[in-house]
């Protein structure tokens, strides 16, 4: 390499990432890029100083020289100053080689740069793409396995730059560089691709994905086996350059607030008629992830869920919400509520014997207390107590007028702070519920009875305030109307109730019960419910 090569080698130009796009508004432009954008005000100047800007930018501007001249009016200065930083503050600008910059495909140094198609995805994903360039030809890469997405994967390498092994192999598709695998599975309807990670739990990841998915046997479709081929050798490429997964933008939509790194082990799965592919979730039995709050999300998933996701399906609406996962029904004053109860619900299958299942700690300790307690003696509650609620009475309506069921609800203290209402019609009981107040205890007992009668069930229905309610937007949680909004606002009485009932039982603690790893990343909470007196 003579003097001028290696000058160029080791000098760096700022460009713009090539997935950067900028657009003019009313008022200024508009930069997106591939996870933030911005919006800069200040009248259509700015977009004239932004014009003269990105031709510089996209040929690349060596570092010091990227910054406003000195001759520059002072507005003109302040202004391409602004876009510069938010440029830099949102990631949308990269520095890459010099020669690389001239002449994609040779980075001036002993080994070849990247071609044009892979410089141009480096620049826009990668923090360093030189680094991770060189990350990546200096990994030897092997693909383990035959058939159709055997060889797509291998052609998807060879297109990258890479120059992989092809080794046989029976069973999934196995991708390995380094310390890094990628395990993909397609039978002759649906394919999958596993998270990266080390050989023997993506192995064990693709069996448990293959059983669960239940694909149809035979050969794949070309098509299908393409499609799982390159993104299993996408995912490989990605992680021994350093770069995001290729499922992040996908976890970024399953979360408020996308964690730096998914719990739980974003699987491709693609399907025929159409084609499509979708990254879901995956609560893995040998890379089990910590509770992220998408419980619903996770143990529903209509792919790779432990239980049937959950849905209204043909259900009746009114007036409880109710929601199916398979033959299990769930409960609630809304759609997400009622989802959120019928995979709890559903979750019992999974768990051990005798185990109470709850949404979170809260849920799971109260659940546990209200069952222990259900069959305690106690003073009956004069109607009067609870009749005058607008709540308790409205659902009341719902069971005797409504569905006209011939019920009586026999409403008791069991303590100061701790009432037990129970729906009973015909010697059966239909529902029965623990609260703080007589009012409450009857408004879920009395919903659980119309829910269970709107459902045609026979089995008594338990509901309670334990629940975790969600807040809808533009409702003050401290303040929420009672009879619009219940049963928001009751959890907010359930650390005392549950205190007020370990005296009753003479508990100290709720004892947990472990669920296994899939329940227990799911963020489902198992309580044993204690014995009374101990």
């Amino acid at each position: 390499m003579n003097d001028s090569a290696a000058a160029a080698a080791d000098r760096v130009l700022v460009r713009l990432r090539p997935i950067a796009q900028v657009t003019p508004t009313a008022t200024g432009l508009h930069a997106r890029g591939w996870r933030s954008g911005f919006t800069l005000r200040g009248g259509k100047g700015l977009w004239a100083i932004w014009q003269r800007l990105a031709g510089p930018l996209a040929d690349g501007v060596p570092p010091a020289r990227l910054a406003a001249p000195d001759d520059a009016p002072p507005v003109v200065a302040k202004a391409l100053e602004l876009i510069i930083g938010q440029l830099r503050e949102h990631d949308l600008l990269v520095e890459v080689p010099a020669a690389w910059a001239a002449a994609p495909g040779d980075t001036g140094g002993p080994d070849p740069g990247p071609p044009p198609h892979v410089a141009s995805w480096l620049e826009s994903v990668a923090p360093v793409p030189l680094r991770a360039w060189r990350r990546m030809r200096s990994t030897p890469v092997a693909v383990v396995g035959g058939g159709a997405p055997a060889a797509a994967a291998r052609r998807t390498l060879l297109a990258t730059g890479l120059e992989p092994e092809l080794r046989p192999g029976d069973g999934p598709l196995l991708l390995l560089a380094g310390g890094h695998a990628v395990a993909a599975g397609c039978a002759a309807d649906v394919g999958f691709v596993v998270r990266p990670g080390p050989a023997a739990d993506v192995l064990a990841d693709a069996a448990a994905v293959a059983a669960r998915l239940g694909g149809e046997p035979g050969p794949p479709p070309e098509v299908l086996a393409a499609l799982v081929g390159s993104a299993a050798a996408h995912r490989l490429v990605c992680a021994v350059g350093g770069l995001p997964d290729p499922s992040t933008e996908a976890v970024n939509l399953w979360h408020d607030s996308p964690p730096p790194d998914p719990p739980h082990q974003p699987v491709l799965v693609a399907r025929l008629d159409p084609l499509r592919a979708e990254y879901h979730p995956w609560l893995s039995e040998v890379r089990p992830g910590e509770p992220d709050g998408t419980l619903v999300r996770v143990l529903g998933d209509p792919e790779l869920g432990p239980v049937p996701a959950p849905g209204p399906g043909s259900l009746p609406q009114s007036p409880v919400a109710l929601a199916a996962s398979g033959d299990v029904v769930g409960f609630g004053t809304t759609d997400r509520a009622a989802r959120l109860d019928a995979v709890i619900r559903a979750a019992h299958r999974l768990a051990p014997d005798g185990a109470v299942l709850g949404a979170d700690r809260r849920h799971a300790d109260g659940l546990a207390l209200r069952t222990a307690a259900r069959r305690l003696a106690g003073t009956p509650v004069a109607e009067d107590e609870w009749l005058t609620d607008p709540t308790a009475r409205r659902w009341w309506k719902a069971v005797v007028l409504r569905f006209a069921l011939p019920a009586a609800v026999e409403v008791t203290r069991l303590a100061e702070r701790v009432v037990r209402a129970r729906v009973h019609a015909g010697g059966h009981e239909l529902s029965w519920a623990v609260e703080a107040s007589a009012a409450d205890a009857v408004a879920f007992a009395a919903m659980a009875a119309a829910g269970r009668a709107q459902a045609g069930l026979s089995d008594t229905v338990v509901l309670s305030g334990a629940m975790p309610v969600h807040v809808p937007d533009g409702v003050d949680a401290s303040r929420p109307d009672r009879d619009r909004h219940w049963p928001l606002g009751v959890r907010d009485a359930e650390e005392g109730l549950q205190d007020d009932l370990r005296r009753l039982l003479g508990v100290a603690e709720v004892e947990p019960v472990g669920l296994g790893p899939v329940l227990d990343a799911a963020g489902v909470v198992g309580r044993a419910v204690p014995e009374v007196g101990r």
